[in-house]
């Protein structure tokens, strides 16, 4: 019963709260270079206003290549935009945070652990129809690791248990996006 009741008073609080939603546009897009990456992404978003917009960017790649190499890591980056003209239409600029769940194999070594932090990112976005954007976007962003390190891909004792503050590029997308 309490859950019926739950579920009634939510719904009651969207219907309530769509009134004033009624101008909101949504997006899916995709990143179509961490696509060649082989990294699984999609980036959900919503207008908040005319100059404002909200973007939840995850990424996912479970795969493992030749000779035990790794990519592997889960990542969410939400964040909000400021569009100079107006949402979805060209230049904006943006602030995210980041997390991410990692296991990668690079050279001698293999890494696991997790990061966070924030970032910075400008980009522009072409109108290509009604339905269709094109946007570019680079970004840098400052994230704490927390890692192990091991001296090889498939065994091996752990190295080392490492974690710094890193400035990475944590924005670079070329996306097509649907606009709803």
């Amino acid at each position: 019963m309490k859950k019926i009741i739950s579920i009634y008073a939510l719904m009651t609080f969207l219907c309530l709260c769509s009134s004033h939603l009624y101008g909101q546009f949504y997006s899916l897009g995709t990143n179509i270079p961490a696509l060649g990456t082989t990294t699984l992404n999609i980036e959900a978003s919503m207008t908040l206003n005319r100059k404002w917009s909200l973007h939840l960017p995850v990424y996912y790649n479970p795969f493992v290549f030749k000779d035990n190499k790794k990519f592997q890591h889960i990542a969410a980056m939400p964040g909000v935009r400021y569009w100079l003209l107006e949402s979805y239409v060209h230049a904006f600029g943006g602030v995210n945070a980041i997390g991410t769940k990692y296991h990668f194999t690079w050279k001698d070594y293999r890494y696991e652990g997790t990061a966070f932090g924030a970032g910075i990112s400008l980009g522009y976005a072409w109108l290509l129809s009604p339905r269709w954007n094109l946007e570019v976007e680079g970004g840098v962003g400052l994230v704490y690791a927390d890692y192990n390190k091991y001296p090889c891909e498939k065994c091996g004792k752990k190295v080392s248990d490492e974690n710094k503050w890193y400035a990475v590029p944590n924005k670079v997308a070329v996306s097509l996006i649907y606009l709803f």
